[in-house]
């Protein structure tokens, strides 16, 4: 897969899918945000919570923007299977979508990522897309 698997599917969508067995925190950050702010900490909130179920399908087929899906299913795998991938590979975290910014149909979401061993802050990119936002950009540092 391109890039080690977009770099096993950006630590996993590493941090903000935070792995096939990761323990949500017990607090939705999406309700610390208002109007369209909420909207993308809540898309943050559902690939955290698909991730942990291992939804591979809403994953894919909700939560991530076309383009990328198209990228992660570049080399000859569909996208749910690399997805599926990286989740059997990540730790697991527990995540605060800490800020977000807005930008006519873009938006950037900071996102703590509690491992365990010491926070990582990682940045999300999202497009709205169909009328709904979606994960354009996997994590970077």
């Amino acid at each position: 897969m391109a890039t080690r698997a977009l770099v096993a599917l950006s630590l996993a969508l590493a941090v903000p899918l935070a792995g096939c067995t990761a323990s949500r925190s017990n607090t939705d950050s999406s309700s610390d945000f208002q109007g369209a702010n909420a909207l993308v900490a809540s898309t943050i909130e559902d690939l955290e919570s698909a991730a942990s179920k291992g939804d591979e399908a809403e994953i894919c087929g909700q939560l991530l923007a076309a383009r990328l899906v198209d990228r992660l299913s570049a080399r000859g795998k569909d996208c749910r299977t690399v997805v599926k991938d990286a989740l059997d590979d990540a730790d697991s975290s527990n995540l605060t979508v800490e800020s977000v910014r807005i930008a006519g149909a873009r938006a950037v979401a900071r996102v703590k990522a509690d491992t365990g061993d010491r926070d990582r802050i990682e940045t999300v990119g999202l497009v709205r897309e169909r009328n709904r936002w979606k994960v354009a950009q996997l994590p970077r540092t």
